[in-house]
């Protein structure tokens, strides 16, 4: 076999064991917790809008409320594992959808009794735990290390013009790649996850910030298979407009992936959107921005589409299927409503845009 055509076989073994098709765009992606409103799971209903992949959340800091002896061990005595998550997994795949996990949440063991945002002393601690999610759950082969670490909401310490969180992040990222493959080989790895905004202080890191000081203190760049983000965007759907400092949205998902050739090259990160959407019916704490609900459902057409030509997105994933019920303090809304229907679960006009999407992958 030539030289190309190994390349070209790789290339595409590459992409049936990411499962991304090379032709029909992301792969369809519901972010959310697995059960409605009803209490049923969502999964029958996902498969019926042809999505393929689920992603939900795991918390290390529940799972292991004190230090176990084994960590890497999932039969480990210090481990509560959720029966939910364990029931979502076996449920997704009954359904024929791929469950994706992401960990976040740090114990106060780890932490000197901090909080569940403040990062653990010893990185080894982390990854010894994701080492041990993968072998609890054989049937989740996408995990993303950690929900946008560049938000202080999730992960602290931030600050330090930016430098400080993303430097912590890179030795957390690649002691669980490690710990993770060592596992098992086939195991895939979502890094970054990164927020789309941020001032580079104590509330949050900019995301290009973070991408460039994400490295280890030997100088090398930590290991991942994808690059993940969740680029919402208040700005018109338009890749030609440029690129903003302290921003990474939607528009530049091209720069991004230029970016990333930079940092990786050869590499050829594919991207992981965790989250993606409008909320429609209010403002939330968070996101203040807000579209009607005919308009969240042509900018997820659109946005669908442009994504479809961008072949380096692997998966794009929704936010919620269903909006958050109503919740306000002190004046503000707390929930989001991007979801495809309503928290009473009437269905938003997005929801049949997005089951004209096609499946993807």
């Amino acid at each position: 076999m030539s030289a190309v055509a190994v390349l070209v076989a790789t290339a595409s073994a590459a992409d049936r064991a990411s499962g991304r098709s090379t032709r029909s765009g992301p792969t369809k992606c519901i972010t959310d917790n697995p059960r409605g409103p009803d209490g049923r799971w969502i999964f029958p209903e996902l498969r019926s809008l042809h999505a393929r992949v689920w992603v939900g959340a795991l918390s290390w800091a529940a799972v292991a409320s004190r230090r176990p002896a084994n960590p890497r061990s999932p039969k480990d005595p210090a481990y509560t594992w959720p029966a939910e998550i364990s029931g979502a997994v076996k449920a997704a795949r009954a359904a024929g959808i791929e469950p994706v996990l992401y960990v976040n949440g740090f114990p106060s063991w780890s932490n000197g009794g901090a909080d569940p945002t403040w990062v653990p002393f010893d990185p080894a601690d982390y990854g010894n735990f994701m080492a041990a999610a993968v072998r609890r759950y054989p049937q989740v082969r996408r995990w993303i290390a950690f929900g946008e670490p560049s938000h202080a909401l999730n992960f602290k310490p931030q600050g330090e013009g930016g430098r400080r969180a993303p430097r912590l992040y890179a030795r957390l990222l690649d002691s669980a790649y490690g710990a993770m493959h060592a596992v098992r080989r086939n195991v895939i790895v979502v890094g970054g996850n990164v927020h789309p905004g941020g001032l580079n202080d104590a509330a949050a890191t900019a995301p290009d910030t973070f991408l460039k000081y994400m490295v280890l203190p030997n100088g090398r760049r930590p290991r991942m298979d994808m690059f993940g983000i969740n680029p919402y965007t208040e700005r018109p759907l338009d890749m030609s407009l440029p690129h903003m400092p302290h921003r990474v949205d939607f528009n530049d998902l091209d720069w991004l992936i230029r970016q990333l050739d930079r940092y990786y090259p050869r590499k050829r990160l594919q991207l992981f959107i965790e989250e993606f959407g409008w909320n429609t019916e209010h403002e939330a704490t968070g996101w203040l921005f807000v579209v009607s609900r005919k308009e969240q459902a042509a900018r997820l057409t659109r946005a669908y589409r442009i994504a479809a030509r961008l072949p380096r997105i692997n998966t794009m994933c929704w936010f919620q299927l269903y909006d958050s019920p109503p919740y306000r303090s002190e004046g503000k809304w707390l929930n989001w409503t991007t979801g495809l229907r309503t928290a009473q679960g009437a269905m938003k006009p997005s929801r049949a845009a997005f089951a004209r999407v096609p499946p993807g992958g």
